[in-house]
């Protein structure tokens, strides 16, 4: 049996009235539920393709986005943009490259009448406090510089990177993440720059621009601030970062370290510092870098 498009035409409801009768039981239904009859509501379907995501961004209301604004470095500021750009690039496949680079930059500097030399050497800091692995790169280079101009010489011996160390671990601090989560995080920047700084200095004596007893000096310094915390049991956080930077000082130095006499005293005070167990302010995270340091003996 076949049907036609007619037969179906045929057979489709296009006007359809309730019997009275039923529509009086239904109006009586309404009238007791409370239910006000209206007309039929009919689900309203999205059109294929359209996706809630699409009707969200048709919901929302426009933004208006401002653009923002560069303001383009200048005169030396972007010359000393430049040297510090370089810097970040230097690594031993591109130092001559990098050199020439910043030396272009160092002459178009001192043509300019702004003394711009503790700028110069602030960036070579900061850039090694940053990126610890680097600094052998950093040294080089500041030497290089260095041996050419005599003036930039002389402001970085009057800044005085060493005092600058001592006063950093003088200074550390110590905040829970509970109490101030934004300040701890800020503390440990200040501790890696602090790492970074005495690996920037032990550099600086391989180099021989110091002398090789600056790094006792520094260990010496370091014991000192220890002996100075280790009975009080609130500065044990501040001790194992004191420890930390000891743990840098010989790790980083050693092939150094170990050629002078002071060696062996150097060795002694490790060993005594590993029997502070009995001290509040030393914790056994402590003893145990101090174990690692007898072991590397």
């Amino acid at each position: 049996m076949r049907f036609s498009l007619e037969d179906f035409e045929t057979c489709v409801i296009t006007d359809y009235v309730l019997p009275d009768g039923i529509k009086e039981k239904i109006d009586f239904l309404s009238s007791k539920l409370g239910i006000q009859q209206g007309e039929p509501k009919r689900n309203q379907r999205r059109p294929r393709g359209e996706n809630k995501n699409d009707l969200w961004e048709k919901a929302k209301p426009p933004v208006e986005f401002k653009k923002t604004v560069m303001n383009e470095k200048t005169g030396v500021e972007k010359i000393l943009s430049s040297i510090k750009i370089s810097l970040n690039k230097l690594n031993l496949q591109n130092y001559d490259k990098e050199k020439d680079s910043i030396f272009e930059a160092l002459k178009e500097i001192k043509k300019c009448e702004e003394d711009s030399n503790e700028s110069i050497l602030n960036i070579f800091l900061a850039t090694s406090q940053l990126n610890p692995f680097y600094s052998k790169f950093y040294v080089q280079m500041l030497n290089d510089i260095l041996n050419v101009y005599s003036d930039i010489h002389e402001v970085f011996l009057k800044m005085d990177v060493i005092d600058k160390y001592k006063e950093s671990l003088s200074k550390i601090e110590y905040v829970d993440s509970n109490e101030d989560f934004n300040k701890h995080c800020m503390i440990n920047k200040e501790n890696d720059k602090r790492k970074g700084l005495c690996v920037f200095l032990i550099e600086l004596v391989k180099q021989e621009f110091y002398d090789e007893e600056i790094l006792y000096e520094l260990f010496n310094y370091q014991v000192e601030l220890l002996e100075k915390n280790e009975n009080n049991k609130e500065s044990v956080h501040i001790t194992e970062e004191i420890v930390e930077n000891m743990l840098s000082l010989l790790k980083e130095g050693m092939d150094v370290i170990k050629n002078q006499d002071y060696f062996d005293n150097i060795k002694e005070k490790v060993r005594d510092c590993k029997e502070k167990k009995d001290k509040e302010g030393i914790s056994k995270r402590a003893i145990f870098k101090f174990m690692d340091m007898c072991d590397s003996f």
